[in-house]
């Protein structure tokens, strides 16, 4: 016998106004105690507990959606700042867009595209003709180039 049954409600475990829609990745149940063995496990426990506690209010998942887009945000604007000297700029970039995808299903769609586009181009260069490797490559350090030559200009 369902619980619904039990006490005639007819709301379920999940069906409840707490309940998620399939695919919210935000209601994880934290593991049970004494199933893992490993601090990781603990501290996973407790961060799930934590962010289910922030989830529980209004104020708490707007403070939540605040915290993220400022920090999403601040990576983005770091790896913008990376990208004309030589380092990692678009994987700071793409870093923060995946911040930014934990809160705000826009940020996620864009990074889905990204990385469908990354690896149509990949495999595009592997998959194609000498002639194809030879001007991406080409393309690819007259980029990085001409982002040298200007950084260098500008630190002078």
């Amino acid at each position: 016998m369902r619980d619904s049954e039990a006490d005639g409600s007819g709301v379920t475990p999940d069906s409840g106004p707490l309940a998620s829609p399939p695919g919210d990745f935000r209601r994880v149940a934290a593991p049970e105690q004494g199933s893992g063995t490993g601090i990781g496990t603990r501290v996973l426990a407790r961060v799930l507990g934590w962010r289910e506690r922030l989830y529980a209010t209004r104020i708490g998942r707007f403070g939540v959606k605040i915290v993220v887009a400022l920090a999403g945000t601040l990576v983005i604007a770091v790896g913008v700042v990376l990208l004309p000297l030589p380092g990692p700029g678009w994987l700071v970039i793409l870093g923060g867009l995946a911040i930014l995808a934990m809160e705000f299903h826009w940020a996620r769609r864009l990074l889905v595209f990204t990385r469908r586009q990354l690896l149509r181009w990949t495999k595009l260069v592997r998959d194609g003709s000498w002639l194809v490797r030879v001007v991406s490559v080409g393309g690819l350090l007259l980029v990085v180039g001409a982002a040298l030559l200007l950084s260098l200009q500008l630190l002078a």
